[in-house]
């Protein structure tokens, strides 16, 4: 902008710097002219070579003012001797300036009955017009400093009103690229520097969501894999140990249970895609009966019986199977966990849905209820993972995980609409 501005004042400057000299020039000859004229007013009804005397008028400081016979010579007044290119012209009837020496003359031609019988002369010193000429160009050089340096002045407030942004966006990129994506960039009141400021945090947004549901799957897969896991390994070495075991019905029981572990780890990944068996509808009671005989083996193990009550057929559900059966299997899991005595699973018909109530016989919940719902929160006293997967996924499908009752003989409850009433609705 520095450059700019100055290569405009030059391009302005220059002619008009000139443009001033010659109006100053012009503006001297102008008052020159009127004087040489009033001098010759002065001329007597005798003539130049009457006798009488010449009476002048007054004249400015500075100036001179003189009268010239036929021949170019001094008459009266103050000037040279004899007069120059000027005074000849006049002589010939013309007005005309000239530069004559260190001074600025103007002549006219004395008139006696229609005849050039003389010049007038006025003159000036070049340097009055020189001092006028340099105030104006000072004058003018000032305003253009003043414009330079307010450019410049503007240029640095505009480089750094631009420069701040700029540097905030690299900031930002810096601080995604160290993990930090709750950083956002605020308004700096450019539309084109803003339109890319709301850009980025966008981007930062998704890139926040996106690696959010990949921590929230990596902890979803841990929490519903160590389970199975260690159900498993039990099942190996417990063949490995007990002499007379049958290897090949440990080997089948191990692949069944790698199988519901592929299932799950399928069912997750689906969910974290958001593309877990959209449409797709199943049956409650028979995945109820599949929870229940994958948990009856190990709450048999340590004593704790397993109820399984389902009330009728029952319609089908808008939820897919795989993530139904996640959804029990936490709930199972938060009872055998957390809870004592014995886990029942109840399905039942309600209005135009099914409800499946999973519960046990211990304590409950103590304090907020609310609380332990949400994934890893202090409040949730090991709740922070499960409970809040099976609500995710419930609702991922229009169906809902509620505490039906806390405490003591806590119930988890699964409210699913069913498949038609689903499809109605849409």
């Amino acid at each position: 902008m520095v450059a700019v501005t100055s290569l405009a004042v030059v391009l302005f400057g220059a002619p008009l710097a000139v443009a001033a000299a010659r109006l100053y020039r012009s503006r001297e000859v102008s008052r020159l002219e009127q004087v040489a004229t009033r001098a010759a007013g002065a001329l007597p009804a005798s003539g130049l070579r009457g006798g009488d005397p010449v009476d002048l008028p007054p004249t400015p400081a500075r100036m001179q003012v003189a009268l010239y016979d036929e021949h170019g010579r001094l008459v009266a007044g103050v000037g040279p001797r004899v007069g120059g290119a000027e005074v000849r012209s006049a002589l010939g009837a013309h007005v005309r300036d000239a530069r004559d020496g260190r001074w600025l003359a103007v002549a006219v031609p004395l008139h006696d009955e229609e005849q050039v019988v003389g010049a007038a002369r006025a003159a000036v010193p070049w340097a009055a017009v020189v001092d006028e000429t340099r105030e104006s160009w000072l004058l003018m050089a000032a305003f253009a400093l003043g414009a330079v340096a307010l450019a410049g002045m503007l240029a640095r407030w505009q480089s750094s009103r631009l420069v701040t942004p700029v540097e905030d966006m690299a900031a930002l990129a810096m601080r995604l690229g160290d993990g930090d994506f709750a950083v956002r960039l605020r308004p700096s009141g450019i539309a084109e520097v803003d339109r890319t400021a709301a850009a980025l945090n966008h981007t930062a947004e998704r890139l926040g969501e996106v690696v959010a549901a990949e921590r929230a799957f990596a902890a979803d897969v841990s929490h519903q894999l160590n389970t199975p896991l260690t159900s498993l390994r039990l099942g190996l070495e417990s063949a490995l140990v007990t002499p007379g075991a049958d290897p090949v019905a440990a080997i089948g029981d191990a692949i069944d249970e790698v199988d519901r572990l592929q299932a799950t780890v399928s069912t997750l990944l689906a969910v974290a895609r958001e593309t877990a068996g959209e449409g797709s509808a199943s049956d409650a009671g028979r995945v109820c009966a599949e929870v229940a005989e994958r948990w009856h083996g190990q709450l048999g193990a340590s004593g704790r019986p397993l109820r399984l009550d389902i009330e009728g057929v029952l319609a089908p559900v808008a939820c897919p199977a795989d993530v139904l059966r996640e959804i029990l299997n936490v709930l199972v899991d938060n009872a055998v966990v957390h809870g004592s005595g014995t886990v029942t699973i109840a399905a039942r018909g309600a209005g135009r849905g099914v409800v499946v109530d999973v519960g046990d016989e211990g304590e409950g919940i103590r304090g907020d209820v609310a609380a332990i719902f949400n994934r890893r929160s202090p409040q949730a006293a090991g709740h922070g993972i499960g409970l809040a997967l099976a609500r995710s996924l419930a609702q991922a499908h229009g169906a809902r995980v509620e505490v039906a009752r806390a405490a003591p003989r806590p119930i988890f409850s699964v409210a699913i609409p069913s498949a038609r009433a689903a499809s109605t609705h849409v």
